[in-house]
């Protein structure tokens, strides 16, 4: 469920006393005037693949709880495993054992999404079916990490990912990633969530399960389509309606009254001619998962 985090300390001073004893980190790295004999901004140093940064202004503490917990737990930094409830509890747990004034910080971002089991691989899946998100086109088509195709979704608050972990990990099953990063704290504090500790109340943790659904449900994911078993006028409208450039410059041109009356024949459509049952089954493996890891 939640993998990268990321804290802000903007009253850094508890935390970066901490952070400079060598008691705490054996190892900070900084930068130093050659001639000066300055020592600067910014300190750097890890625990458990998570990073710690000081600057001259704030602190902060960022990466991956999902690879950091595999790391102790499996001696392997991966986040294609699952990683429910009970390992997020832990590796809270274990930040605040590291670090010190976590209650003084303040979460910013976070990711949060599921990897979950497909009966045909994932990359099909994302090159064939996945076309839309709010009627707009991906912003990034690539390789997540150099392998397993990565379509991404750009909002203003969030991003939506949805990718092959199989392949970015060589798995030997079907693995297929879907999540959102959260970019801005005021998509995510609307659920009372502003501290790390709150990851750990699963009432909020089903606040924001029911948001990403929210997210995936706004996917266009579009069954193959035979050709031959649909009629020519229906044909040529999802044709149209596939096309994520026909909602990019024509609809954009058009009245939000007359983009949503497009979009509700478009689905209408979907289900007319049943190009719905790959979003369907998507739909109910994430709720597999979820329902999983919350007990997990």
């Amino acid at each position: 469920m939640v993998d990268f985090v990321r804290l802000f300390w903007r009253d850094k001073a508890r935390f970066e006393y901490f952070v400079v004893q060598e008691k705490n980190f054996p190892e900070v790295d900084t930068l130093f005037g050659l001639h000066t004999g300055q020592i600067k901004y910014p300190y750097r140093t890890s625990f458990n693949t998570m990073e710690v940064k000081v600057t001259a202004k704030f602190g902060y503490v960022f990466n991956s709880i999902h690879k950091a917990h595999n790391e102790i737990h499996l001696g392997e930094v991966q986040n294609h495993n699952d990683f429910g409830y009970d390992g997020i509890c832990k590796m809270i747990d274990l930040i605040h054992s590291k670090v010190a004034d976590v209650n003084n910080s303040k979460l910013t971002q976070f990711e949060f999404g599921f990897n979950i089991e497909t009966p045909i691989p994932a990359e099909d899946i994302i090159t064939n079916n996945v076309l839309m998100h709010k009627a707009k086109g991906p912003n990034h088509i690539r390789l997540f990490n150099g392998r397993g195709k990565l379509k991404q979704f750009d909002h203003h608050n969030y991003v939506v990912k949805i990718y092959d972990k199989g392949k970015q990990y060589n798995l030997p099953n079907n693995v297929l990633r879907f999540e959102i990063r959260f970019q801005k704290a005021k998509e995510f504090q609307k659920f009372g969530i502003f501290e790390l500790d709150d990851l750990k109340d699963k009432h909020k943790l089903r606040l924001l399960f029911r948001y990403v659904m929210e997210r995936f449900n706004e996917l266009i994911i579009v069954d193959q389509i035979n050709e031959s078993l649909i009629d020519p006028p229906d044909l040529a409208k999802l044709i149209r309606y596939n096309n994520p450039h026909y909602w990019e410059t024509t609809m954009n041109r058009s009245s939000g009254t007359t983009k949503m009356r497009h979009l509700r024949g478009y689905n209408e459509l979907l289900n007319k001619h049943s190009l719905l049952s790959t979003k369907t089954l998507l739909k109910q493996l994430l709720l597999n998962k979820y329902l999983q890891l919350i007990n997990f």
